[in-house]
C-alpha cells in the first residue's frame, strides 16, 4: 500500500451533484437577475463619472412623466394659470340646429332666422339675403343633391362667452357622389349665429 493511501485512505470518488430535471426553469430568473445587476452597475458607474448629465436626464424624465400624467389624467393640459386643463363639451345650440335643419330641408327661412342681425347685415352687404339663399338651396334640390347624414362633432365655450359648434354633413349629389361638408358655427350669448365657416 502506498504511503499516501495508508495515511489518507483510498482516493475518494467525487460524484457530480445532481442538478435536478427542472433546472432549466431557473434560467429566466438567473438571466433577469444578471441583467438587472449589469444595468444597476452601469447606472452607478454613469452616476459616479457623469453626475451633471445624470441629473439632467433625471429631471427630463421626471418632467416627461409629470406631463404625461397630466395629459392622461385630465384629458388635456393647460399651462395657463388657473386653467382647469379640461375642454368642456356642450350640447348643440338651437340656432345651430336650426341652421343645419334648414340646410337639410332646403329651408332658407329657418337658416336666416338663426343669424344675428349683425351677421345678416354683413351678408346683405356681400349680396346675400334670404331670397338669394333660398335660390341656392332650390338649385341644389333640383340637381338631386341631398344630405344623407348630419353629425354633431362637438361644441366649446370661448372665454368671451360665445360658443363654437362643429357639424359634419355627408351630402350626396347624382353626378358627384358622396362628399363631406364641415360647418363651424359661432353663436353669441343671445343664441344667434354670428359667423359661419
Amino acid at each position: 500500500m502506498a504511503l499516501d493511501e495508508a495515511v489518507f485512505g483510498s482516493n475518494p470518488e467525487y460524484r457530480r451533484a445532481s442538478r435536478g430535471r427542472f433546472r432549466f426553469l431557473t434560467f429566466p430568473f438567473k438571466l433577469t437577475f444578471r441583467l438587472f445587476k449589469r444595468i444597476m452597475a452601469g447606472v452607478i458607474r454613469v452616476l459616479a463619472y457623469h453626475p451633471l448629465s445624470s441629473l439632467l436626464v433625471l429631471v427630463l424624465t421626471a418632467l416627461a412623466v409629470f406631463f404625461g400624467y397630466q395629459d392622461y389624467a385630465h384629458g388635456s393640459l393647460s399651462l395657463t394659470p388657473g386653467g382647469s386643463g379640461r375642454v368642456e363639451q356642450i350640447s348643440p345650440s338651437p340656432a345651430a340646429e336650426d341652421f343645419i335643419k334648414g340646410q337639410a330641408t332646403f329651408n332658407a327661412s329657418l337658416m336666416w332666422q338663426s343669424f344675428s342681425d349683425d351677421f345678416k347685415q354683413r351678408l346683405t352687404q356681400r349680396g346675400t339675403n334670404q331670397q338669394s339663399l333660398q335660390r341656392q338651396l332650390d338649385q341644389r334640390k333640383q340637381s338631386g343633391a341631398k344630405i344623407d347624414q348630419v353629425q354633431y362633432a362637438g361644441g366649446v365655450k370661448t372665454a368671451e362667452g360665445s360658443r363654437i359648434f362643429m357639424y359634419v354633413l355627408t351630402m350626396q349629389a347624382p353626378d358627384q357622389g358622396m362628399a363631406e361638408t364641415h360647418y363651424v358655427l359661432t353663436v353669441d350669448q343671445t343664441d344667434k349665429i354670428v359667423n359661419v365657416e
